[in-house]
Parts: structure tokens; C-alpha cells; sequence
């Protein structure tokens, strides 16, 4: 149990942080700082792209918080059971939001075009920090 509620706690902190971050850039978009001066809210330079804080981990952190999420609910099931079925439910979110990145990141290019180049140079990785 403890571990699928840090899993979730993970999941919704990448999640709702990354999107909480956002709103309050578009609330605020000359703060320097988010989450009582926690976090820095530094952006590619002429555009409202966030490079820093949990845009500053990948490019769709709070894709991989929503999937981290659903693991934490499908791991009680498949433990008490042994059954495959509780995957299904991040499995989904998997083969959702990976199309969904690759869409999101043609869109933002044709949108931003260089400047997504620079954001991309600056925060390497799609989902997963690290890793993808």
C-alpha cells in the first residue's frame, strides 16, 4: 500500500505541478518564480515556453505523472489478483499519450519553429526524464 500511494503521490506532484506551474505563468507571465519562490519560471527567450522547473524535466513531464498515476491503481489490482487485466488501464494511457507527445511536438514546431528547436536543444527529453 505504501508504495502504490507514493507512486500516485509521484504521479499527481508531476501532474498537477507541471500544470499548476503553467497556469500560474499564464496568471502571472512576468513572474520569475512559482510555488512561493520555488521554483523559477524561466521561459525561451520571446515565447511563453517554459524551460524551467517541471517543463525543465521533459517536455511532457505531466504526461509521464498521468501514466505514473495509473500504475499506482493498477498495481493493487494485479497484486491481489495476479491477473494482466489491471494493466490495462496505464497500457492505455501509454498508447494515448505517446501519439499525443508526437502530435503535441509537430504542432509546437510548425507553431514556434526555431525557437521549439531551442526548447528542444534545452530540454532534451519528451516524457521522461533521462530516458525519453
Amino acid at each position: 500500500i505504501v508504495v502504490c500511494l507514493g507512486l500516485y503521490g509521484l504521479g499527481w506532484v508531476l501532474t498537477r505541478g507541471a500544470n499548476m506551474q503553467k497556469f500560474y505563468s499564464k496568471l502571472n507571465p512576468e513572474a520569475k518564480f512559482c510555488f512561493y519562490g520555488m521554483v523559477a519560471q524561466r521561459k525561451v527567450a520571446g515565447t511563453r515556453i517554459l524551460c524551467s522547473g517541471f517543463w525543465g524535466l521533459a517536455r511532457h513531464v505531466n504526461y509521464l505523472g498521468e501514466i505514473i498515476q495509473a500504475v499506482a491503481l493498477a498495481l493493487p489490482g494485479y497484486l491481489v489478483s495476479g491477473s494482466l487485466l489491471p494493466w490495462a488501464y496505464p497500457l492505455y494511457y501509454v498508447a494515448l499519450f505517446i501519439p499525443r507527445q508526437m502530435d503535441d511536438d509537430a504542432l509546437c514546431k510548425r507553431k514556434y519553429g526555431e525557437k521549439w528547436e531551442e526548447y528542444c536543444r534545452l530540454v532534451p527529453w519528451r516524457m521522461i526524464p533521462g530516458v525519453y
